[in-house]
């Protein structure tokens, strides 16, 4: 962001915003981290095989952008650069214990790993009572390695929908910087969205079409209102705004210890981006 944007009144324009979105200004925590995941019912149905889900890709700390698999659209997540190593893979119970439909019999037919991939994961993972295990790119990547299993080989295809993925938005740890990346704004005023380019105008769901009217910028407060939308006007373009109510991957989040701040559900709730506070483990340099 250049100065001659925050002299413009750029950085206080979001800021009101935020204020707004988050119903007042949260109670300073000089302690507090936040960040930013993204989840996505196709991103689960079709991962594997894939080119960057390499031990060596899992384990970096340097952010990156993956691939865009649905062609530039407004509010692409794929304009975001992703953490992987502080990414969530939550592998589901029935995989682990070769159960169900991975057991003698099942459907599925056998696991790409051995009981010794699944021991050593759990010890690096959050167990749940159910037998799910929540492990993040960075201890997964290594385990990879360790026992070679290969994400990027066409055998890994059968593990889509077994493992449930939240992508971790790069971020600085503050919330001001993670709402900005969450409202896809933090590009600056030259990237938001005209509500005038949509097929059609759109007004914000209640109560956010009275509440965005105090937002001071207006191309900003008719970008927000495309985050904005009542859930049945985001099933085809632009966002539904749930704030700390209901978000679909909400589960996962708890399991991790995140707190949501603000949620945001695109399409029919296929997927989403949330902001949330990050428990005190994630702020551990690695």
């Amino acid at each position: 962001m250049t100065s001659e944007t925050d002299l413009g009144g750029w950085g206080a324009a979001l800021d009101g915003a935020f204020e707004i979105l988050l119903d007042g200004k949260p109670a300073a925590d000089p302690a507090a981290g936040y960040g930013v995941y993204y989840a996505s019912d196709p991103l689960d149905e079709f991962l594997f095989p894939n080119p960057w889900a390499t031990p060596d890709a899992l384990s970096s700390r340097e952010p990156r952008h993956l691939p865009d698999s649905d062609g530039e659209y407004p509010f692409s997540p794929w304009t975001w650069r992703f953490n992987l190593s502080e990414s969530l893979f939550c592998f589901d119970a029935d995989l682990l214990a070769g159960t169900g439909p991975w057991g003698d019999g099942g459907h599925k037919g056998p696991r790409p790993f051995d009981d010794a991939f699944v021991a050593d994961l759990r010890t690096v993972s959050s167990v749940a009572e159910s037998g799910e295990s929540l492990v993040l790119g960075a201890e997964l990547g290594p385990l990879l390695g360790r026992h070679g299993v290969d994400l990027t080989g066409t055998n890994s295809g059968k593990l889509n929908s077994w493992l449930t993925v939240l992508l971790r938005v790069a971020t600085d740890g503050t919330l001001t910087d993670a709402m900005r990346a969450a409202t896809f704004t933090e590009r600056g005023p030259e990237h938001l969205v005209s509500i005038h380019d949509m097929n059609r105008v759109r007004s914000a769901g209640e109560p956010w079409e009275e509440r965005l009217g105090a937002v001071t910028h207006p191309a900003l407060r008719d970008h927000l209102r495309m985050l904005c939308l009542s859930e049945d006007d985001a099933r085809s373009e632009g966002g539904f705004y749930c704030g700390t109510g209901h978000w679909p991957w909400a589960d996962v989040l708890e399991f991790a210890g995140c707190s949501v701040v603000a949620g945001w559900g695109f399409g029919e709730s296929q997927s989403g981006a949330a902001v949330v506070r990050l428990p005190d483990a994630f702020m551990v340099v690695r």
